[in-house]
């Protein structure tokens, strides 16, 4: 079994990561294997809305998603992490989740194997944890509708601006943990 931790935040082991590589851990303690995608690592063009993968099985940009293609396609599950810019996750989530699209075909049925299980990770300044629900909700009809996901929890790791900050919060960090534990059940 393996489980791709996706994180969408530009910055390594900041409150995004922290929670995302605690799912993981407890992941890799149900004794599956782990791999994380830093988005804002890879070198990779938006979509360009050209309509070659409703005719073809794959995207025609031949870039860093080429690979993390097939990283997706062979994962068990998934974490998905990201901050909140705006109202919304990140430029760079968004973006990866727009070249997402060549993994679906013309009639928007996944390529890819259905009932792969998600742990959705966002983070925040917003003390409220509510204050962005609905950008879960969207993240999360995309991932059940078009790739047939089943989201088996969504941590908000909420009020923290300075990097690593959210470790404090430990019963947060236990929920993540536990979280990972159960991800592939």
């Amino acid at each position: 079994m393996k489980v791709l931790g996706i994180v969408g935040s530009p910055r390594k082991n900041g409150n995004t990561d922290v929670v995302v590589q605690k799912v993981l851990e407890g992941v890799a303690e149900s004794g599956a294997e782990t791999e994380t995608i830093y988005i804002n690592d890879l070198n990779f063009k938006g979509c360009q809305g050209c309509g070659f993968c409703n005719v073809m099985p794959e995207c025609k940009i031949k870039d860093d998603m080429t690979e993390v293609y097939k990283k997706i396609e062979e994962a068990d599950g998934f974490v998905f992490g990201s901050s909140i810019y705006f109202f919304q996750f990140t430029g760079q989530m968004r973006l990866f989740l727009d070249r997402c699209y060549a993994l679906v075909d013309a009639e928007l049925k996944p390529r890819i194997p259905v009932g792969k299980k998600a742990v959705l990770v966002r983070s925040q300044g917003a003390p409220d944890k509510s204050t962005y629900e609905n950008v879960f909700d969207e993240f999360s009809e995309c991932l059940t509708t078009f790739f047939g996901m089943e989201v088996k929890d969504r941590l908000v790791a909420a009020g923290f601006d300075l990097p690593r900050e959210v470790k404090k919060d430990t019963e947060l960090m236990e929920k993540a943990k536990l979280a990972g534990l159960h991800l592939l059940d």
